[in-house]
């Protein structure tokens, strides 16, 4: 009899738990998550460029919604630091809900330059791979944080916005195209 009782009760927890679980990992919370990689993973890793990583999200107002389109939910800001290099590469992104997070369009430089003769990924100091294709990223909430994949060849640059170096990231680099992100103060996404 107690079971009868109770068990519409658990079924409707464990059914509530399993859509909040699933609706949190379609939109990742707002803010800044960052990684630093250490000597000792860098060493693991001989073929990874990126040394640091951080994405700051932010949920799209009223306004920003209504210019972008009702599909946009939220913009981010990649910026990756790599090997033998100061400055941070920045890609800004509108991003809307895709594949239980977000999917992030890459922004493009205005910059003119030359074709590359390669595609690889890395950086160019004096060409693009292609000054058309943006690319795209996504983000997607994790119980400690986010994923940050590359999803389409992504183009990055740093500031002032308007030359080289680019740096380029593949979805299929399997040392440079997925990124775990923690929570961080919103100063490391600067």
């Amino acid at each position: 009899m107690l079971l009868k009782k109770t068990l519409p009760a658990v079924l409707a927890t464990v059914i509530y738990c399993l859509c909040a679980n699933v609706a949190s990992a379609e939109a990742p919370a707002p803010g800044c998550f960052e990684r630093v990689y250490d000597a000792v993973h860098l060493a693991a890793h001989p073929g990874q460029l990126v040394v640091r990583a951080t994405v700051l999200v932010k949920q799209l107002d009223a306004a920003e919604a209504a210019a972008l389109g009702p599909s946009y939910a939220a913009d981010a800001r990649l910026r990756i630091w790599v090997k033998g290099q100061k400055p941070g590469f920045d890609s800004f992104g509108a991003c809307r809900p895709a594949n239980g997070g977000l999917s992030c369009e890459g922004s493009l430089s205005a910059a003119e330059a030359d074709a590359c003769t390669t595609d690889n990924d890395g950086v160019h100091r004096n060409c693009r791979i292609s000054a058309a294709t943006t690319g795209a990223f996504g983000v997607v909430a994790r119980s400690d944080g986010l994923m940050v994949t590359i999803l389409r060849r992504l183009e990055l640059v740093h500031e002032p916005y308007d030359g080289g170096p680019f740096l380029y990231l593949s979805p299929v680099n399997a040392e440079n195209h997925a990124f775990a992100l923690k929570p961080a103060p919103e100063s490391a996404c600067k």
